[in-house]
């Protein structure tokens, strides 16, 4: 009933409900907000491609030490300035070396499944052909989430990654497979269990190195908390490493030595084992 609605005497008339005036969004409100989406998520996919790219191995670690120069005079002047330099460019190295190891490892283990899969095809009646094919795609799968290293483009590190030594691995074992007639669904699995193997040894290796890692990171923060220290008992050690020449040379020198400790603790701690 759309017209007056109808009372009786002393009755209160009852109003019509008139048109709904809740606030939607319009059309344009919407097609914005999904604009923006779709910005976000192609600028967190760019910023993902070039992470993984060989542009963070060559760009990022003088970005992140002009990052932390520039942030280092605005706040305490050139020493500063030099010191996050140095400490910039090093925490980029760290984080993008603990992504690669965790890249490599995820990359053995799709591999791994990779192998199994190809046999598990197989024994299900697969053809050669396609169950080839659809290793390769695991595989190919597998090593897209490896990061370019510090020197080669990603093509190149690839070469004798972990994903391009269990191709060559596969290939192998087909050829034999072809060559002796043996069945190649029991050769993969052998190398499946081979591959198994390697990752628990280098499961292994990982956890004795951790308490390495974490010798060293806790050894990286004890300067800084002295320093914390010492502001809490009211001394200022900033303005003497930052403001006197004596302070900023002993500051540099810590520096230099902190970092080459990092550095020496990193090459001791890494043990990779070979499939």
């Amino acid at each position: 009933m759309t017209g007056p609605s109808l009372a009786g005497p002393g009755v209160t008339p009852v109003p019509t409900p008139g048109p709904d005036r809740r606030h939607h969004p319009s059309p344009d409100a919407r097609s914005g907000a999904s604009r923006l989406r779709t910005v976000g998520r192609a600028g967190l996919a760019t910023a993902e491609d070039w992470w993984r790219g060989p542009g963070a191995a060559r760009w990022g670690p003088p970005a992140a030490a002009l990052l932390g120069a520039t942030v280092g005079f605005a706040v305490a002047g050139p020493v500063a300035a030099a010191a996050l330099s140095a400490y910039g460019a090093a925490g980029f190295v760290i984080a993008r070396g603990f992504a690669a190891r965790r890249a490599v490892r995820r990359a053995q283990r799709l591999a791994g499944d990779a192998v199994l899969g190809f046999a598990a095809d197989l024994r299900a009646g697969l053809p050669l052909g396609p169950a080839w094919q659809a290793a390769e795609d695991a595989l190919r799968q597998a090593e897209s989430g490896l990061l370019a290293g510090w020197r080669f483009h990603r093509r190149g590190s690839a070469v004798n990654g972990p994903v391009a030594l269990v191709a060559q691995r596969l290939a192998a074992a087909t050829a034999l497979a072809e060559a002796c007639g043996a069945p190649l669904a029991d050769v993969l699995e052998r190398l499946d269990a081979h591959l198994r193997a390697v990752q628990r040894a280098q499961a292994a290796a990982d956890s004795q190195a951790a308490g390495v890692r974490a010798s060293a990171a806790l050894l990286a923060v004890m300067p800084v908390a002295g320093l914390g220290l010492g502001v809490a008992v009211g001394v200022d050690p900033w303005s003497v490493l930052l403001h006197t020449p004596v302070g900023s040379a002993a500051l540099g020198v810590a520096v230099v030595l902190q970092l080459l400790g990092l550095a020496w603790t990193a090459r001791l701690a890494r043990i990779e084992v070979r499939p």
